[in-house]
């Protein structure tokens, strides 16, 4: 039932943004494209004496950032975006972590600085719901593998800000650092699963197109 209200939240976000938008007068349109590397927290990754935090169980992960949006203003640009994040999984001890997944679809604002000029500052902030991949671990010595967490919808949220570079009238480039988080995952084997929420730093480049 939680995940179902978060998602009805983004949902009417989501519309409540593109009514707005529709209604606007002189606004522009357009999309946001990124990519790049996102380190993970290192808050727990499990629970008890000797757990694994979360950069103990995996790598420097990646991650990829689409964002339709629209200006409503010289400053004010509202956007909805898709995120996929995936860090690879490392040996703890003992234990073998698979790959770690989350998609994450949200709403949000971003405040550009310095309007008329090529090179823009800006704040940006979110609020959306994370489904975080299922992960099994393998256990040295033990045949097969063992559910860990399981599948999970929650909340996500990020924060951060960037520079604009303008280099056509239509397209700029862009650097972005943020940072975000999740909820925690479903914990497969309790209490020894229970984690903290999952957080990260992207650090992305990317290219805004408007129409």
């Amino acid at each position: 039932m939680r995940q179902r209200g978060w998602i009805f939240i983004v949902v009417a976000m989501f519309l409540s943004l593109l009514a707005t938008s529709a209604s606007g007068a002189g606004g522009t349109a357009g999309i946001s494209l990124s990519g790049g590397f996102t380190p993970i927290s290192n808050g727990d990754a499990g629970s008890g004496f000797g757990a694994p935090s979360y950069d103990d169980a995996y790598d420097t992960g990646w991650t990829g950032r689409i964002e339709p949006f629209y200006d409503f203003t010289s400053m004010v640009r509202g956007q909805a975006g898709a995120a996929y994040n995936k860090w690879g999984g490392k040996t703890f001890g003992a234990i073998r972590f698979e790959d770690l997944k989350v998609m994450a679809y949200y709403v949000g604002v971003k405040i550009r600085f310095r309007p008329n000029t090529d090179i823009r500052p800006y704040v940006v902030g979110d609020i959306g719901v994370a489904q975080i991949s299922g992960v099994s671990v393998s256990l040295q010595g033990v045949p097969g593998q063992i559910q860990y967490w399981n599948s999970t919808t929650t909340a996500f949220l990020d924060i951060g800000g960037g520079v604009e570079f303008n280099i056509a009238p239509k397209v700029s480039f862009f650097l972005d650092i943020r940072v975000q988080g999740t909820g925690e995952p479903n914990s497969a084997h309790p209490p020894d699963s229970d984690s903290d929420g999952i957080g990260s730093i992207p650090f992305t480049a990317g290219v805004n197109f408007t129409f």
